[in-house]
């Protein structure tokens, strides 16, 4: 019996000094993983703020229609597009870097 609590203690011992380590490790890789997600959110946050700006049409993006108004052209419609798809790469990005941040935690 006298072994068996000995071989524990032992045990016990090895595990407890070898935690620091890998806790330092889980710990650095933790707030790596946060920086990402908090850099990814706000890149997201200023994806969907230069969306939301760039709905007016700029110079050069409406044409007249015949009942003497005017339209979107095509200028128009592939910048907006641009901007969707920043504002959907920027929230992949996030997701990503929070799925990464959650399976760390």
């Amino acid at each position: 019996m006298k072994r068996f609590v000995l071989l524990v203690f032992v045990l016990v011992g090895s595990l407890a000094a070898a935690l620091p380590l890998g806790a330092q490790n889980r710990s650095a890789e933790l707030d790596a993983a946060f920086q990402e997600a908090r850099s990814a959110y706000n890149d997201w946050q200023r994806a969907l703020a230069r969306r939301d700006e760039g709905i007016e049409s700029q110079a050069g993006e409406r044409q007249a229609s015949a009942a003497g108004g005017s339209r979107p052209n095509a200028n128009y419609f592939a910048r907006q597009a641009i901007l969707e798809q920043d504002v959907e790469t920027t929230r992949k990005r996030y997701e990503a870097a929070m799925k990464r941040w959650n399976d760390l935690k």
